[in-house]
């Protein structure tokens, strides 16, 4: 489900809001309730390379990461 930034027009709160893939969704501001909201365009945050290999989730305190330039 994809996570989304929204500024309420009637109170001006910001908020995120995970809304299904089918967009069949209502979302609401959590503080006033209300429906008429801008929703802000995001990007996904920045993948990080260690020593010029693509990042992983493993930190080598966990179980492999199944990655095949892991190693582990």
């Amino acid at each position: 489900m994809p996570l989304y930034e929204y500024t309420c027009r009637k109170c001006e709160r910001d908020f995120e809001a995970l809304v299904s893939a089918r967009g069949d969704d209502e979302v609401r501001c959590p503080e006033c309730d209300g429906v008429e909201l801008d929703r802000h365009f995001g990007l996904p945050a920045r993948g990080r390379s260690v020593e010029g290999s693509a990042a992983t989730n493993c930190r080598g305190d966990g179980p492999p990461c199944g990655a095949p330039w892991c190693g582990r």
